[in-house]
Parts: C-alpha cells; sequence; structure tokens
C-alpha cells in the first residue's frame, strides 16, 4: 500500500491517502477508458498510428516481417511486391505523409452518411407533403 498527497477540489486542500495496488490499477484502467471515451476518431487514430510505428521501429527487423507476415497471412506476397513496386516510383510521395493530412483535414464522415441518406430518402420518393391521418379499418374476417 503506498500513500499519496493530492490536492482535494472537494475539501478544497491537500490530501493524503492509502492507495492499494489494486486500486491503482483499476484507476490507471477507467483512466484509459475515459481518456479514449473522449477522443476524437481522427486524435485516437493519429495515437494509435504513432503508438504504432513506435512499436515497429523499436522491433528488430526479423520480428517486425513476423509480424507484418502474420497480418497479411496469405496476402504477404502481394503486399511485398506492391511496397517494392511503390520503393522504386520516380514521383511516390510519403504513404505516412498522405494518411496524416486525411486525418488533418478534418474529414466528418457524418456529412458524407447524411448526404447518402438524403440520396436515398429523394430516391424513394419521400416528401414533405401532408397525408391523411384518418385509417380506414377492415374487418380481417372479411379479407
Amino acid at each position: 500500500m503506498a500513500q499519496f498527497e493530492y490536492y482535494s477540489h472537494n475539501k478544497m486542500s491537500q490530501v493524503k491517502k492509502d492507495f492499494t495496488p489494486t486500486v491503482i490499477n483499476e484507476l490507471k484502467s477507467f483512466l484509459v477508458e475515459r481518456m479514449v471515451d473522449n477522443m476524437e476518431i481522427k486524435d485516437l487514430e493519429e495515437y494509435v498510428t504513432n503508438d504504432l510505428d513506435q512499436y515497429f521501429e523499436n522491433l528488430p527487423d526479423e520480428k517486425f516481417i513476423n509480424e507484418a507476415q502474420n497480418y497479411w497471412d496469405d496476402g504477404f506476397d502481394d503486399v511485398i511486391e506492391e511496397i517494392r513496386e511503390y520503393a522504386d516510383c520516380d514521383f511516390k510521395k510519403d504513404r505516412r505523409d498522405d494518411f496524416l493530412d486525411s486525418l488533418s483535414e478534418g474529414k466528418d464522415l457524418s456529412d458524407e452518411y447524411g448526404s447518402m441518406v438524403d440520396t436515398l430518402v429523394d430516391s424513394m420518393g419521400v416528401t414533405d407533403e401532408e397525408v391523411s391521418i384518418t385509417h380506414r379499418r377492415k374487418d380481417l374476417d372479411l379479407l
């Protein structure tokens, strides 16, 4: 058990509390959950991208190749061929820059989705005209 001192906004003063390892682990899990939940998707994508970049950078080449092969499985040979062609191309642009640029442009997928929904609704002939709210009921026995 460890004792920590922090400022309590509830008590408006410094407090000392004992924290068990279990409480600290639960607090860590809860903080991670809250931070991720409050991130915007583009920030989350950039964070994960940076984290994976650092992870792969620190892996020995042999372990990295194993990771890549396990990820792409049967398509690994095709990916290697595409990467070789791209690496040998004279007019290439860094793929990472393109990806991060697309994140920073703030693409709002909800606008794209809303546009698709509007198109679908328009194709269905839905209008804003008032319709009659009078319904005629038929006796099921007559059918």
